[in-house]
């Protein structure tokens, strides 16, 4: 058996790079906040340092309350057990695992 085998599908471990400096934009109950992203973190933590109340449940990629839709930029999965590549081609992306992977990054998340 070899190691990719084991890898649950759409997940991979990411970081973003170093020379990228991110602006995180969220749309969340019809107000736009510009965030301060902290390189390594997920959207959802940055969002949570920020104060803002963002929904969310398992933090595992597994139950899809945090699922958000990419506006624009890159975000890349740590893990993903709940979207289908339709919802991915689509734009979502899961709040808890998703690391933007681009200098800017704006998703909208229903509160």
């Amino acid at each position: 058996m070899q190691l990719h085998d084991l890898t649950p599908p759409h997940s991979q471990s990411v970081v973003a790079p170093e020379e990228v400096v991110v602006r995180l934009v969220v749309r969340l109950n019809g107000r736009t906040h510009r965030l301060k992203y902290h390189r390594g973190e997920t959207l959802l933590e940055t969002m949570r340092r920020a104060g803002l109340a963002a929904p969310f449940v398992c933090e595992q990629g597994v139950c899809g309350t945090c699922m958000a839709r990419r506006v624009r930029g890159e975000v890349a999965l740590r893990e993903n057990h709940v979207l289908s590549d339709h919802d991915l081609a689509s734009g979502y992306t899961l709040a808890c695992q998703g690391v933007p992977c681009s200098a800017v990054c704006e998703i909208e998340v229903d509160g």
